[in-house]
């Protein structure tokens, strides 16, 4: 998948691995970002991806690949010749096996979560999986509402439309939105590969928070994900298991709620494609320190 928007959007996959990236813009330069990617079905699937990467990167005119990848260790990017950069996204994540029984899956829930799911029908709340890419719309107006909200800001509405435009049809991205009085009110947007179930955004109505959405939407998605085959759900970045006081105490612990495993990433890494460039730049960056 390629997209010319203000950036170029890149999709590359194979036996054992996939990314999404990004050719960005910092000044004169240009580098590739694989946000969270290499996705790698294990360490050994690493090589693969990043020839990839490279030759995008070549052709691209970029400088270095920046990437966030998963199930490999500081040794193994090093060896690679790959050098550590401040984090960009977050190095700890919760994963909940969920090829198990209704049963097991409840027993991992809090009484909060268990009890907005099961009141769902109750409070007339109701659960839809689109496969329309324009539904994506609505998914970015309560995004931008969250943003405001919460005092970030994720990518620019083509990010968002590239990828509904080509991972929903072909069912790599599931969309789903909560929705009370006819109105959608939550949504969630995430993205399957391999034994994997990635929860990826999600955003919310301001006004309608205290119907509670969230956690029927995010069950929801996660027996949708059982039903399709998937083993674990990946909840996408929590807070540093040192740090209660971190600012994403909240969405962290809103995540808990479902059960999982604490799992940590190696951070942000950065690999030469043309070392002229990628030296330049690295001076660039280090002045305006």
């Amino acid at each position: 998948m390629q997209q010319r928007l203000q950036y170029e959007l890149c999709f590359a996959a194979d036996e054992g691995w996939c990314w999404l990236g990004i050719v960005r813009r910092a000044g004169p330069f240009r580098y590739l970002y694989l946000p969270f990617g290499p996705a790698l079905a294990e360490a050994s699937c690493l090589g693969g991806a990043i020839r990839e990467a490279y030759a995008c990167s070549r052709e691209a005119g970029c400088a270095f690949i920046r990437m966030e990848p998963d199930h490999v260790t500081a040794s193994q990017l090093s060896t690679l010749g790959a050098r550590p950069v401040r984090s960009r996204q977050h190095q700890h994540t919760l994963v909940l096996r969920i090829d198990v029984d209704d049963e097991t899956l409840r027993r991992g829930l809090n009484s909060g979560h268990r009890s907005r799911i099961n009141t769902a029908d109750k409070r007339g709340l109701s659960i839809e999986r689109v496969r329309d890419p324009a539904d994506i719309a609505d998914f970015i107006a309560l995004l931008r509402q969250t943003e405001q909200r919460a005092g970030f800001y994720s990518h620019d509405d083509g990010y968002y439309h590239a990828i509904a435009d080509e991972l929903l049809p072909t069912d790599e991205a599931s969309l789903y939105y909560a929705i009370v009085d006819e109105q959608r009110v939550a949504s969630a947007l995430l993205f399957d590969y391999g034994d994997t179930r990635y929860y990826a955004f999600a955003a919310s109505d301001t006004e309608r928070r205290s119907v509670m959405p969230a956690p029927p939407l995010l069950w929801r998605a996660i027996l949708d994900g059982r039903e399709k085959g998937m083993r674990r759900f990946d909840f996408w970045g929590v807070a540093p298991p040192d740090q209660p006081d971190h600012k994403w105490a909240g969405i962290t612990a809103f995540k808990q709620g479902f059960g999982g495993d604490l799992h940590s990433r190696a951070g942000t890494w950065e690999l030469s494609v043309r070392p002229l460039s990628s030296r330049l730049f690295n001076v660039a960056r280090t002045l305006r320190r």
